[in-house]
């Protein structure tokens, strides 16, 4: 029954007789991505990669696109980052363990990274594409958030109980991932860990308050559904982190939606010093405790991060280059988990992967405010911008405590896609880019009219 992951597979191909590549993708992949999780794969050919439902969703597509040519693809010097990126893991892995073991990780990661960014960047150049594209996510994550409601009451993970019945092999999340807290199962859905569902959420939901308020649902009463089903699916997640970032979130979509932008850069200054010298000395006190010390299980958690980056960082200077590679970090202290993604980077591939990291993220997210500060407070594309950035925010200050992980990782890098559409092209819908490539009729006497 493991074969089942080829369903997506066949399911993209033959939509891809009567479909365009770009409508494929956001009817098999941003489905396959979202709903089946990622820990269940299957293995078609010995010698090659495993494949996942999202992977599998995405092989005819990127053969289509592959055979028109990369249609719709412009390189740009942030793409050279992401490369980088994925082939410093590459290279990291294959010096730390078997040349077996890192292509299998640098094939995901340029099906998991790369191929989605391009996909993302090639498809939805045309206004109305991207429009598509966005409701589809934000649509596809309220279904998700629905069932993760239930799950946070009923304790039921629709997404994982009824395909671990049907497996036949031994499945690596196979602990049934029962996290509760207050009394309620921190949902995860199909996203393998409730931090990273309330990431993803986080990274979506601010995309469906701007659906919503440029009218791009079918009803009003429809988007705020959708609209409230994406915020309900970072808060039933129950994950601070995410939670706090995607609160940071609001406050920047407040301030590049208002028209008075100046006066409130200005007062949140000021407050925001007044703020820092009552809170940081109490913050302070917060923190200086041991796991042993502590009273409470939100300050154990914050004792066990800063002892974490304590001990872990003395183990990244020691391979500072290569890294000790994804399954080789050694454990201190009995920390066996990485609770941050930059920590963790660094650790498995060194600090010239986390550079390129580290450029790519504070890159696009430069970028992005610099378009968005050029914009006027009520402009459709800059608003839009401004909830990429409000993603973004969250994304950066999240990932410095838990991990980027599962379907985190695609839905980042099409969000950097949609922003790079933003940054790079000019407004415009299919009508109109079709009507500039239209062949002028022929003149009438054999010369062109100038006006």
């Amino acid at each position: 029954m493991d074969k089942i992951v080829l369903f997506p597979l066949i399911i993209s191909a033959l939509l891809l007789a009567t479909r365009s590549p770009r409508e494929v993708f956001i009817l098999s992949f941003l489905p396959a991505l979202t709903f089946f999780p990622a820990y269940f794969n299957v293995k078609v050919v010995s010698g090659v990669p495993e494949l996942y439902f999202w992977s599998a969703a995405l092989v005819p597509i990127l053969g289509a696109w592959a055979m028109n040519g990369f249609d719709g693809y412009d390189y740009h010097w942030m793409d050279l980052f992401i490369f980088a990126y994925v082939f410093a893991i590459f290279f990291a892995q294959w010096s730390n363990s078997t040349y077996k073991i890192s292509q299998k990780i640098v094939f995901n990661n340029l099906m998991g990274i790369c191929v989605p960014y391009m996909l993302v960047r090639s498809f939805a150049v045309d206004r109305t594409a991207l429009v598509s594209l966005i409701r589809a996510m934000t649509v596809v994550g309220a279904v998700v958030a629905f069932f993760n409601a239930l799950e946070f009451r009923m304790f039921i993970n629709h997404f994982d109980e009824h395909l671990r019945r049907l497996w036949p092999t031994y499945v690596v999340w196979d602990t049934g991932m029962v996290m509760s807290r207050w009394g309620f199962k921190r949902a995860l859905g199909p996203f393998s860990h409730p931090i990273v569902a309330g990431y993803v959420f986080a990274l979506i939901a601010p995309l469906a308050i701007w659906c919503q308020n440029q009218g791009h649902y079918p009803t009003r009463r429809k988007g705020q559904i959708i609209v409230g089903l994406n915020i309900l699916g970072i808060f039933v997640s129950i994950s601070r982190a995410p939670i706090i970032g995607f609160l940071l979130g609001l406050a920047v979509i407040y301030y590049g939606w208002n028209k008075n932008r100046a006066t409130i850069l200005t007062v949140v200054s000021v407050a925001g010093v007044l703020m820092l010298m009552v809170i940081v000395p109490k913050f302070i006190d917060y923190i200086s405790v041991t796991r042993a010390t502590a009273t409470t299980e939100a300050q154990r958690n914050v004792a066990y991060r800063k002892e974490m980056w304590e001990a872990y960082s003395e183990v990244v200077m020691e391979r500072p280059y290569a890294g000790w590679g994804r399954f080789n970090v050694p454990s201190v202290k009995g920390m066996k988990s990485i609770d941050a993604e930059y920590l963790g980077v660094a650790l498995a591939s060194g600090v010239i992967a986390l550079s390129f990291y580290l450029v790519f993220l504070f890159g696009m997210l430069i970028r992005m405010i610099i378009y968005a500060q050029k914009t006027a407070w009520d402009d459709p594309w800059g608003r839009l911008a401004w909830c990429l950035i409000a993603g973004w925010v969250c994304a950066i200050f999240s990932q410095a405590t838990v991990y980027s992980g599962a379907q985190s990782v695609q839905y980042l890098y099409m969000l950097a896609g949609i922003g790079q559409i933003l940054i790079l092209t000019r407004p415009q819908t299919a009508d109109t880019e079709s009507a500039m490539h239209a062949v002028p009729p022929a003149p009438r006497f054999g010369f062109a009219r100038v006006l």
